[in-house]
């Protein structure tokens, strides 16, 4: 089952066996909010796949029955080990699209059906915050990554007796893996410069250094691209890092023991 919430594709839904995509239906001089009901799609493997077929449309606040209608008809009449494709295939779009027409109808719409969910407000075409359902990723845990990269570049350009280059990424990995842990207290600053001057303020006390966050990282501004600054700022970058990956180790178990405390209570 793949949902995306808009009118685009990233959540794959014509990828998918069952899959519903953010529309809108009209009643009257009114627009709600709908969802284009898809069926049949899927990865089939050795590269081949199907594309759902887009079956009927529904108001979105039927899409939780749309979606009870479908898998009690699945579950009633499929044959043993029959798989939903194969059902699918079996019934055919038409046989779905009669399943589900009664839920389609928009003559019969209450005022909660002109708010979509999650909304107070009456419905508009519009992105809202959170919406996308594209791939949902741990951005702290991907720029911890890209700094781990920075590395393993500036060292393999250390090699290479490219003491510029080195630097460059020793600098990258320094910003990124700063960036990261801001994000674990919702701060987005995107320029260097905020996050360099950011981080010192919110971090000063939670990761020692040598000196401060900026006169560690600006060094770059007041050093020759020598071999021996190269090989120092990439120590201090993996210094720095694994300092960084330390605390980020911390928070993550200080949330999940705020967690099971939670649990604990609310059991």
């Amino acid at each position: 089952i793949k949902i995306s919430g808009c009118m685009n594709a990233c959540g794959q839904h014509t990828m998918a066996s069952i899959g519903f995509q953010g529309m809108t239906i009209k009643s009257g001089k009114l627009v709600a909010p709908a969802l284009q009901v898809l069926l049949g799609g899927g990865v089939l493997g050795n590269g081949a796949g199907r594309i759902a077929d887009k079956v009927i449309k529904v108001p979105s606040k039927r899409g939780p029955d749309a979606l009870r209608a479908i898998l009690n008809d699945v579950e009633l009449n499929r044959a043993p080990a029959e798989s939903f494709l194969d059902y699918y295939d079996r019934q055919g779009e038409i046989y779905f699209y009669n399943l589900l027409k009664p839920l389609a109808d928009s003559s019969n719409l209450q005022e909660s059906d002109f708010t979509d969910w999650g909304g107070e407000e009456p419905f508009e075409m519009a992105v809202g915050v959170g919406e996308c359902a594209g791939v949902v990723i741990d951005l702290v845990a991907t720029l911890l990554l890209d700094s781990e990269e920075k590395i393993e570049n500036a060292a393999e350009a250390l090699k290479l007796n490219q003491f510029a280059d080195s630097i460059y990424y020793s600098y990258t990995s320094l910003v990124n893996t700063a960036k990261a842990l801001l994000l674990t207290k919702d701060k987005t600053t995107n320029t260097q410069a905020g996050i360099i001057s950011e981080f010192e303020a919110l971090f000063a006390d939670e990761i020692l250094l040598e000196s401060s966050f900026s006169e560690f990282v600006y060094q770059i501004q007041h050093k020759e691209p020598t071999q021996e600054f190269a090989e120092k700022y990439l120590k201090d970058a993996q210094v720095f890092y694994e300092k960084a990956t330390e605390l980020r180790t911390k928070i993550l178990s200080d949330e999940t023991s705020i967690t099971n405390i939670d649990t604990h209570w609310n059991d």
